[in-house]
């Protein structure tokens, strides 16, 4: 367990402390816009989602989505050109879950978010809803703190880490309703 939280927290660190690498697009650091996907942790230092830029774990199912990388080359999982689209797209999906599904609770976004088939599905939405301070069994509102919170939550879950600033989340999720 400490060896875990031990490489979680030197992937944190590491990330934290790069500097700064030339821009192109929006954004002001390697965090909101790259041009292709992300080099510095290809070595596989960090989680698979941190490294595709796609902290929701997006499985590639042939949506068109903004921001993919040029090259997909994960078979399994879509690559984004930074961090802020995969964001959005982890964002954009959770309101299609409400708007379309209904899904309001942790129990109901999670169940379809990672399926029991192939995820602790209960355990996953007691985390959820642990960093959301209610039960996953409790509605779940759609204010800006909240969807702060939860797309916080679901990084956490899917990486092990949550390695970005509150400002990139809010931007990620800005894109995702307009």
């Amino acid at each position: 367990m400490r060896l875990v939280i031990l490489g979680a927290l030197g992937a944190g660190l590491y990330l934290a402390t790069r500097p700064d690498e030339p821009r192109q697009g929006i954004g002001t650091d390697w965090a909101h816009d790259t041009p292709g996907p992300r080099t510095d942790t290809d070595t596989g230092q960090a989680p698979r989602g941190i490294r595709n830029n796609n902290p929701g774990n997006l499985e590639n199912n042939g949506i068109p989505w903004q921001g993919l990388a040029e090259s997909q080359t994960d078979s399994r999982f879509y690559q984004f050109a930074g961090p802020v689209w995969g964001i959005r797209a982890l964002a954009r999906t959770l309101k299609t879950y409400r708007e379309n599904y209904g899904l309001t609770t942790a129990k109901d976004i999670i169940s379809r978010w990672a399926p029991a088939h192939e995820n602790d599905t209960e355990s996953y939405a007691r985390a959820v809803a642990g960093a959301l301070g209610t039960d996953p069994y409790t509605y779940i509102s759609d204010s800006p703190d909240t969807r702060l919170k939860l797309v916080k939550a679901i990084i956490k879950h899917e990486n092990g880490i949550q390695p970005y600033p509150d400002d990139l989340i809010e931007e990620g999720i800005t894109r995702a309703y307009t």
